[in-house]
């Protein structure tokens, strides 16, 4: 699918709010993956897209984000929030309303409803079940303090200790296949979000209906890019339950307390002593006991005993004080040790929510190319792109730095001095088959080439291939480099007419472990040097070779991209 038009992309963004949510995480997927499809099918397409991002950028974009330096985490999360803005606000007006990440916001909402009115009926019924009086015996205070407070208070901690422990393998594996979000909240989300795309569907077009329905189900496979900020959303609806099933249960203690005449005791076949009893009812109510003491907040030893039930004594010959002492307890229980930290874990998992798509990254591959269209000035004013920096002590033949004036080339020294390789610069590796047949004029092509690719200039080349002892010198060279802004950012250039090899793809997981799992790897083909062009187009047969192997590897942090196009007047 083409990208959107030129021509409509020069309007600003249509809001300068630069906070994500996980339905605008949906819908940038949404808009990438529709720019990645239509670059896979029509590499020449390139062009005409970077064209319409640095319109998009130029228009809006770069002033809203004036306050940030370019390339640095920020400055990228504002970039890609008001570029996904502006794409909204140039979509057609019904296609708009069926956005994937429309959909799953009113999803949510109808699930979250749906979740905290349940929850209210179930701690109705449960409280109503557990208070249930004829006259006969009294209430059991032991199995309502069982099942509304400690089992919840159980289950609290169980939720904060899986998601404190959430890092672990082993707890990843257990929280996806056994836990309620996995198995009932998710498939929720599914549904209500197919629900309310069905019902805004029969409005549209059949293009419109097309394009929606082709986008179902991004939400999936966010969890291995975005983390805990697509878990999150699944999340928050289960601590609604559980708020509303709280507040279903003490509204119904409360009301049944209040209209009717309850009577509550303890007993146990066990020869439990009420000192016991009472111990255990003055530990539970230690927070509130400075406003509530004994006799009040909770039963005095006295009342205590006096409410034990014994089956062989009626109920006529207990006191009636000692039989309501319990009441206030109950309620204070449920609000201290159900209602409140369920409200916590609520608010946590909100704020951990913002906090997690306020720390995103966004170096992901599908972002890379992105990126760099926006921020990056057209090929035609780039020729004053940053010079390549000096080669490392490696045995490989040196690069001729450029005469550029916009970016002076970064010595060795002056990389160590400013704490490492800059924001907007990369580590550039080199394959030895290319790197012996460039000479100065194709070096500085080079550089601006990956500048209009990447966005990046060079500060420190190597090259890399030709024997397993310079293979493992890059390798060192990259595992010492230092970054002023992780995490790393290495180009690759690699003889695309090359068929990928065991060794070629060896070097590219020997370089991920280098680079660490959320290093930035872009690997750039060239053509078949020839004595006219160092640097010639790759044929679309020898870059789809690449691509699958690549897309084999499920690196979601490795891109490739053809170093220039014939046809697209890259190069």
């Amino acid at each position: 699918m083409d990208p959107s038009p030129v021509h409509s992309a020069n309007s600003p963004p249509a809001s300068t709010d630069v906070r994500w949510t996980v339905a605008d995480l949906i819908d940038f997927d949404y808009y990438v993956d529709e720019d990645e499809r239509a670059l896979r099918e029509k590499p020449a397409v390139r062009k005409r897209l970077a064209e319409r991002d640095r319109a998009l950028y130029l228009g809006g974009i770069k002033e809203a984000a004036a306050g940030l330096k370019e390339h640095t985490p920020k400055h990228r999360s504002a970039t890609l929030r008001l570029w996904l803005e502006a794409r909204r606000g140039i979509e057609d007006a019904q296609m708009r309303k069926l956005l994937p990440g429309e959909t799953f916001a009113r999803g949510q909402r109808l699930v979250i409803l749906g979740l905290g009115a349940a929850g209210l009926l179930a701690g109705i019924g449960m409280a109503s079940a557990l208070l249930s009086y004829e006259g006969q015996r009294p209430v059991n205070v032991a199995w309502f303090i069982s099942l509304l407070v400690l089992l919840q208070l159980l289950l609290a901690g169980l939720t904060a200790g899986a998601w404190l422990a959430r890092g672990s393998a082993p707890m990843r594996s257990v929280m996806q296949d056994f836990s309620l979000l996995s198995h009932i909240i998710q498939p929720l989300f599914s549904q209500a979000a197919r629900w309310v795309q069905r019902s805004r569907l029969g409005h549209a077009s059949r293009e419109v209906r097309d394009r929606a329905q082709a986008k179902q189900g991004l939400f999936r496979s966010h969890y291995a890019l975005y983390g805990s900020a697509s878990y999150l959303p699944l999340l928050i609806p289960a601590q609604v339950f559980g708020v509303a099933f709280n507040v279903g249960a003490i509204l119904t203690t409360i009301s049944l307390e209040w209209f009717t005449d309850l009577a509550f005791g303890w007993g146990s076949s066990l020869h439990v002593d009420p000192q016991t009893i009472y111990q255990i009812a003055r530990l539970i109510a230690l927070p509130w006991s400075p406003f509530f003491g004994e006799g009040v907040g909770y039963p005095s030893l006295e009342q205590v005993a006096g409410s034990r039930i014994v089956l062989k004594d009626p109920l006529f010959i207990l006191y009636a004080d000692n039989l309501r002492s319990w009441g206030l307890f109950l309620i204070l229980s449920l609000v201290t040790y159900g209602l409140l930290p369920r409200l916590a874990l609520l608010g946590t998992s909100v704020w951990a929510q913002r906090r997690a798509l306020a720390s995103l990254p966004f170096t992901h591959a599908r972002t890379q190319g992105l990126y760099a269209r926006l921020v990056t000035p057209s090929l035609e004013t780039a020729q004053t792109g940053s010079g390549v920096g000096p080669e490392m002590a490696i045995p490989a033949a040196p690069s001729a730095p450029s005469p550029s004036a916009a970016a002076a080339p970064l010595t060795e020294l002056e990389v160590t001095r400013s704490g490492g390789i800059p924001v907007d610069a990369c580590l550039l590796l080199i394959h030895m088959d290319v790197d012996e047949v460039l000479e100065g004029s194709d070096r500085e092509r080079l550089e601006r080439l990956l500048r209009q690719h990447t966005g990046w200039r060079v500060a420190v080349s190597c090259v890399f291939g030709g024997s397993s002892v310079m293979t493992k010198q890059a390798i060192e060279t990259v595992e010492r480099a230092r970054w002023q802004s992780p995490p790393a950012r290495v180009v690759l250039v690699e003889d695309g007419t090359q068929p990928p090899i065991t060794e070629s793809l060896g070097f590219l997981r020997k370089l991920r472990g280098a680079v660490g799992t959320q290093g930035q790897i872009v690997l750039m083909l060239a053509g078949e040097a020839d004595a006219e062009d160092r640097l010639r187009p790759l044929s679309d047969f020898d870059y789809l070779d690449w691509q699958r192997k690549i897309d084999q590897m499920g690196d979601p942090y490795m891109r490739l991209e053809m170093l220039c196009q014939s046809s697209n007047g890259v190069g």
